[in-house]
């Protein structure tokens, strides 16, 4: 193959889909995976296939593919307000597919309403899905108080082309770490969801032959949105299905998700979810003692939650090993540079011993990622390797 190419683990994909579908039916939630994380029909089918209840999107464009994988329920993750996105989802709505979106002001749906109208939406045409987002201070959309969101539902119940389906809130912007303090805002955020969800069952907003949808969203706080949304009997008489939004489970990862997912594992395998994705790139230089310049840089990998982690070598057409006491210090655009880690053995000021002085051009050096998000939209195609690192599948994405 030509290098660098970011390359996806078979063996880890199938463990993680099978690993993430029996945790949703031993917590009792519905799992409508974030398909912005990968964007490739493929393996959002494979997500459907293992029983998601649906596929979650970024924006109405990412809804076209989630159609092209056979999703027959699709779920906007954020707020619907141009003429040109409504169009699209009217014509989903004509198609039979349930669709949803989200909605955070009165004005916001107002201009959903109006633009589904301009778009040609009918009395004999399915309304369009609406959730109430919650958000909270300092994060990015949903209303600030419930207040807000109430009149935001009461907006929704008397629109023309829209019913009211739920609530809604993004956990994930809370923190990136599993302390006490994050967990306690992450879960009082949650349980003002949960309160928002029966103050519009109590006031009559909510009642419909259909049970009222409580949704959150991320990868790091799933537990506590099972544990804290779970808690059916908060919601009174309101009947609600809980839907869990998380989509980097697929593929985990070696850096936020490996230290903040409630299904990390502690990194051994089969005991969690386990890293699917791995970028490899030839050694090109080694220039100095202790620095080898390898041929991955900006353009190729993730960068905004961590850098890149060397975790194994190829040597000539040797078998892959594990490569230890090296780290990406830096990337530039399309090269990055491997020092030694901060106490590992060095034998002498030559460089002998080290292992990054002790890597030569040619070397293949496979690395973990950190943030699936922003890996696959640098690739169009994606080779799927079995436990030998033979390609068995390869794997489109539709980022363009």
């Amino acid at each position: 193959m030509l290098l660098p190419a970011l390359v996806l683990r078979e063996e880890a994909l199938a463990h993680n889909l099978a690993l993430m579908a029996s945790y949703a039916r031993a917590h009792d939630f519905l799992l409508a995976p974030h398909g912005k994380t990968t964007l490739a029909p493929q393996l959002l089918r494979r997500q459907l296939d293992a029983g998601a209840w649906g596929i979650t999107v970024a924006n109405v464009s990412q809804a076209a593919v989630a159609v092209r994988a056979g999703a027959e329920r699709v779920l906007v993750a954020n707020e619907v307000v141009a003429r040109a996105d409504a169009a699209v989802l009217a014509r989903e709505l004509h198609a039979g597919r349930e669709m949803y979106c989200l909605a955070d002001s009165v004005d916001g749906v107002a201009l959903l309403d109006t633009a589904l109208d301009v778009s040609g939406a009918s009395e004999e045409m399915p309304p369009l899905g609406v959730l109430v987002e919650l958000g909270f201070d300092g994060g990015r959309s949903g209303a600030r108080t419930l207040d807000r969101a109430i009149a935001v539902a009461s907006a929704v119940a008397s629109a023309r082309h829209l019913r009211l389906a739920g609530v809604e809130g993004y956990e994930g912007g809370i923190g990136s770490d599993r302390s006490e303090a994050t967990l306690d805002r992450v879960d009082a955020y949650l349980a003002e969801i949960r309160r928002l969800a029966a103050a519009l069952g109590d006031g009559g907003l909510l009642r419909g032959p259909e049970p009222a949808i409580v949704s959150a969203g991320g990868s790091k706080y799933f537990d506590r949105v099972a544990a804290v949304l779970g808690e059916r009997s908060a919601y009174g008489a309101l009947e609600v299905r809980l839907v869990v939004r998380a989509g980097c489970y697929l593929t985990h990862d070696h850096g936020v998700y490996a230290a903040a997912s409630p299904l990390a594992g502690g990194g051994r395998p089969g005991n969690g979810l386990e890293p699917a994705l791995e970028a490899w790139a030839e050694v090109l230089s080694v220039p100095e003692p202790g620095l080898a310049i390898v041929g991955i840089g900006k353009r190729d990998v993730p960068y905004d939650l961590g850098l890149p982690v060397p975790i194994h070598v190829a040597r000539g057409r040797g078998p892959v090993e594990g490569l230890s006491g090296a780290r990406l210090v830096a990337l530039d655009d399309q090269h990055g540079y491997l020092r030694r880690t901060e106490g590992a053995e060095r034998s002498d000021a030559s460089g002998a011993g080290d292992p990054v002085s002790s890597l030569t051009p040619g070397d293949r050096v496979g690395f973990g990622l950190s943030h699936p998000c922003t890996a696959f939209d640098k690739w169009e195609l994606i080779p799927v390797v079995d436990g030998q690192y033979r390609i068995v599948d390869a794997v489109r994405t539709f980022f363009g």
